[in-house]
């Protein structure tokens, strides 16, 4: 886990980690039945989780990006392929959710993209989810993306802020998630 999740300078030479840099051990993030995002205790099925949290500090006009690089070891593939399909369906039953006080997910729309599909030839499958990040600072772009590769899953998800594109982000997130889905298969043998 360690080797395959994003730390702060792989996003890009001017990130730095967050306040709290990392999850809490033998946890995952889960959306609870009121859409709001809390860290439980890791669920049968689930070996280990990763969460990494970085930011690109605020400078000449434009606000502070935040970023987060996770990974999953699931215990089947069929588990993680589950988280995928959990993925999808959570932006139907929560269009709206809340990360913490003060900070909301909105307008979220998410499409999945199997290996082989428009051109996605780096994951057995992937979800990529859109939206806007909600803060007292306005409302700004938002962007998640989960892959599998065997068991293992990898997400990156990129809060814009004011004076970033919608592009920087699609950017981070499609040189990101395919650099963690590299490190898994090299480490699992996956690879080619």
């Amino acid at each position: 886990m360690d080797h395959v999740v994003l730390r702060p300078a792989d996003w890009g030479p001017e990130f730095v980690p967050q306040a709290v840099a990392e999850s809490r051990p033998r946890t995952v993030a889960v959306l609870d039945g009121k859409c709001r995002w809390q860290r439980e205790p890791l669920p049968a099925g689930v070996w280990a989780s990763l969460s990494r949290y970085a930011e690109l500090p605020g400078r000449d006009g434009k606000g502070m990006v935040r970023v987060t690089a996770v990974a999953t070891v699931h215990t089947s593939e069929l588990g993680a392929d589950e988280q995928l399909s959990t993925t999808l369906e959570e932006v139907l039953r929560c269009r709206e959710q809340e990360i913490r006080s003060g900070e909301r997910l909105t307008e979220l729309g998410s499409t999945g993209t199997p290996f082989g599909l428009r051109g996605q030839q780096w994951a057995d499958d992937n979800v990529y989810e859109r939206g806007m990040y909600v803060t007292r600072e306005g409302a700004h772009p938002y962007v998640w993306s989960v892959a599998r590769v065997g068991t293992v899953t990898v997400g990156v998800s990129v809060k814009g802020a004011a004076g970033h594109t919608a592009e920087e982000l699609n950017r981070w997130v499609t040189q990101s998630l395919p650099q963690m889905t590299g490190r898994v298969k090299t480490r699992t043998g996956k690879e080619g």
